[in-house]
């Protein structure tokens, strides 16, 4: 722009000289004067003009990144999705249960955030807040799904699951809780368990597939990293022989823990026999489910199922090995049904046990005692598709308990809960 405004002036000046020739002299110097005053303004302008673009050109690139930004922040909005349960009520127990004295509680409440950076892979992260406290972050994986592109076309599939989640044992795992369960209880087994470790899972064939799944664990739940060289490892296959019947096998060991704790518990049961220096524990356990006219929904969580009715039961037995005192096993499992009256309204029944062989004793659901059982029944009123209030009445029974610890306690349970999850 300069350059142009000089050439502009001197070709001005030249004309000036040689097309006015017979201007006089004092004439001539008004008219440079003027002309220098003009181009003095004229440059003026100019600068100002210089200014105003670039001032123009700052804003525009700062309305870019205000875009660039939210552009992003849209595409980090769209790849994280969070849901989340609650249930919160009235409890009130006999004498020796939990709440003698009848008391609200919100025993449970979680939330989960799933970031998806990619087609692939998932980040999962569960809070657990319970009774209203931040506890722990009791979830914090990454999930891979097809991610080997040469499976793609075959009838099978490889996902894998990497850092601390819920072990794949038995069915009741994955709703013992009092909004995806059936009722406000569990049952009296109740095998479940989160753990650091990896598990692989997919499908083999395509019309009727077979599901499974294969993982190792730490095992042990005394420390965050394992104390052990040897790992824990759990395997699963499930399959659907005819659509309404539902069957899974599962397997799990712990190898050798030392004096830890195991992560798998079974009725509460997580810690060594007594006296014992080194234990582990292993565990199988066959469940079934089958659906009378079979619903849309899926099996899982029981609470929401749009079957007419189904009936779900459950059989395993486990052994705590020892290198230096008697070993402890047992068997346990339940037996559930559930009939929808309407869309809305529901009953609900499950008897469910564990019982230790021989004379051995240890803490069953927080009783010391050889054998425990539970009968339970209810019922439900769904408000909505994800809101349901619940009423629960649970029997408890215990027998085989030490001679220094007296009667059986009455610790019979009635609750009354609303659940929800979005």
């Amino acid at each position: 722009m300069r350059r142009v405004l000089s050439l502009f002036v001197v070709i001005t000046f030249f004309c000036f000289y040689t097309l006015i020739p017979y201007v006089s002299a004092d004439e001539r110097d008004e008219e440079i004067k003027a002309l220098k005053q003009q181009v003095q303004e004229l440059m003026k302008r100019i600068e100002k003009l210089e200014a105003d673009q670039q001032e123009a050109k700052k804003s525009l690139d700062e309305q870019k990144k205000d875009v660039a930004k939210n552009v992003d922040l849209a595409n980090v909005t769209s790849k994280l999705k969070m849901k989340g349960r609650w249930a919160a009520g009235y409890y009130s127990s006999e004498q020796d249960g939990s709440y003698p004295n009848g008391s609200f509680q919100m025993p449970e409440a979680k939330l989960q955030f799933a970031f998806e950076p990619d087609k692939f892979n998932t980040i999962v992260m569960r809070l657990n807040l319970n009774n209203a406290t931040f506890n722990n972050v009791d979830y914090l994986y990454i999930d891979s799904k097809d991610f080997l592109a040469f499976l793609k076309d075959t009838p099978f599939t490889l996902n894998s699951r990497l850092g601390r989640f819920k072990m794949d044992i038995g069915e009741e795992t994955f709703s013992n809780n009092p909004i995806e369960g059936l009722l406000a209880s569990n049952s009296a087994a109740n095998v479940s368990g989160n753990d650091e470790g990896l598990q692989l899972s997919g499908k083999i064939g395509k019309k009727n597939p077979l599901n499974w799944s294969a993982g190792v664990f730490n095992g042990n739940s005394t420390t965050g990293a394992d104390n052990t060289e040897a790992k824990a490892a759990t395997t699963k296959l499930s399959w659907t022989p005819i659509k309404p019947l539902y069957v899974s096998a599962s397997y799990a060991t712990t190898n050798r823990l030392k004096t830890a704790d195991s992560e798998i518990s079974i009725a509460g049961l997580t810690s060594r026999p007594s006296g014992a220096t080194n234990w582990d524990r292993a565990l199988w356990e066959l469940d079934a489910r089958y659906d009378f006219k079979k619903g849309k929904n899926k099996l899982d969580p029981p609470a929401f199922t749009d079957s007419k009715a189904y009936i779900k039961l459950a059989y395993g037995e486990f052994k705590d090995n020892t290198s230096n005192v008697e070993d402890r096993k047992g068997d346990y499992g339940f037996i559930e049904g559930a009939y929808n009256f309407t869309p809305k309204l529901y009953g609900a029944l499950r008897y469910s046990m564990i019982d230790l062989d021989d004379s051995t004793t240890a803490s069953l659901n927080s009783v010391t005692a050889n054998e425990y059982k539970r009968y339970s029944f209810g019922g439900g009123y769904r408000f909505s598709e994800n809101t349901i209030f619940k009423v629960s009445y649970d029997l408890n029974e215990e027998k085989g308990m030490p001679a220094t610890s007296g009667d059986a306690p009455d610790n019979d349970l009635i609750s009354a809960i609303i659940a929800s999850q979005f």
